[in-house]
This record gives C-alpha cells, sequence and structure tokens, in this order.
C-alpha cells in the first residue's frame, strides 16, 4: 500500500462560504441526471462531445482561461439543441468548493492538465493539493476520477499519490483514437504516449468485531 503524500495531508480550509443549492439557478436544469464535472476543459471539446452522446448526464466544463472560455462557450452557445452542459468561466477551486456539496458528482474529468514540471511547482499539481481531499468527498461511492497526461512523471505522480481512491484502470489511449481534446489529438498525431489513470471511490470496508 501506497503511503499517503505529506503534501495532500494538509487540511482543506476554503476562504469561500458555500452556497445553498436552493441559490444555485443552475441546478434547475439538472434534473434526475448524474454530474460529470471536467476541470479545465480549455475550449470544450471534449464536454461538448461527452454531453451530446450522454443525455442521461449533466455536464459541467470549469475553465479558468478567459481567451479558451469564450470559445467553449461560444461553442456551446453553437450547441443549444445540448441542454445538459453548463460552461463555467471560474477557477475550478473556488467553483466547486462554493456550489458543489458533499456526495453528489459522479464523474471527473481532468483531462492533459498543466503537468508544472519544476519541483518547486509539485504543490499546485491535483494530487498534491489539499482541496483533493474536498473533491473526494464531493464524490458519491462508486463515482470516478479520470487523468489523462501524455508525461509520464505526471502519471507516475498521480498513480503513486492518490491513495484516497482505487485505481480501477490504468492504460495508454489507443493511437487509433480519434481524440477527445485537441491536445490528446495533437498528441496522438505526433506518436506521443498518452497515459490515463481511473480511480474509484469505493465505500470503506468495516471492520467487523472480533
Amino acid at each position: 500500500m501506497n503511503t499517503p503524500n505529506k503534501q495532500t495531508s494538509r487540511e482543506f480550509n476554503p476562504p469561500w462560504t458555500a452556497t445553498p443549492k436552493a441559490k444555485q439557478p443552475w441546478r434547475q436544469f439538472v434534473g434526475n441526471r448524474e454530474l460529470a464535472i471536467e476541470i479545465g476543459p480549455g475550449v470544450g471539446l471534449h464536454p461538448l462531445q461527452y454531453a451530446q452522446s450522454n443525455p442521461d448526464k449533466f455536464v459541467i466544463g470549469i475553465e479558468k482561461t478567459t481567451e479558451k472560455y469564450t470559445k467553449f462557450a461560444r461553442r456551446a452557445n453553437n450547441h443549444l439543441e445540448i441542454t445538459n452542459l453548463l460552461a463555467i468561466h471560474a477557477n475550478a477551486v473556488e467553483w466547486i468548493s462554493k456550489n458543489i456539496h458533499e456526495s453528489e458528482v459522479s464523474e471527473y474529468y481532468l483531462l492533459y492538465p498543466n503537468p508544472y514540471p519544476k519541483a518547486a511547482q509539485k504543490n499546485k499539481r491535483l494530487m498534491h493539493m489539499p482541496f483533493m481531499h474536498h473533491l473526494i468527498d464531493t464524490m458519491k461511492t462508486d463515482a470516478t476520477l479520470t487523468i489523462a497526461t501524455n508525461m509520464h512523471f505526471f502519471y507516475l505522480d498521480a498513480k503513486e499519490t492518490i491513495n484516497e481512491l482505487q485505481l480501477v484502470k490504468d492504460s495508454t489511449v489507443s493511437t487509433t483514437s480519434r481524440g477527445r481534446t485537441h491536445f490528446e489529438r495533437k498528441y496522438l498525431k505526433d506518436g506521443q504516449q498518452c497515459y490515463e489513470l481511473v480511480f474509484q471511490k469505493k465505500t470503506p470496508l468495516v471492520q467487523k468485531p472480533k
């Protein structure tokens, strides 16, 4: 068993107050759909396609960069027939802390994030942030976290660091895949190896008294 990384043991104390569900207008469009959230979707290729092919899910894409979000929102507005997609321009840590409550997300996606390759930047990777504990709290039992990257060191870091979830898939993206994001399409076209990890939240085993 992996030893929990010291950096992920820091307590997460968000400076933001959680917004009651009744004061979140977007929830009226969710209905009985499962929540799927992508952190840093860029111009929105994956969330748009995923929402379109999964009408039983409500997909939220949270993009921090203004330029990319603008393109994402424009794409979404050009597909008004997709009613189960919400494009958000915000810092994902702040938005999720304010708007997402415990045990309500079925899927998280982190596809080709900034790997922050320098040792001094390691604490900026999601798996080393105190926020990671809060993100796991927002996941339902059996919910998944999918991480994709073309950086081998990032792949290994995520695999070795995320101890609170069970690793259920450890693979590479097929070279025949069309690609879920523009980055993935570029990397596959260039012949780069793209790694994918899928983690799942499991119910802790309860030890029976002897």
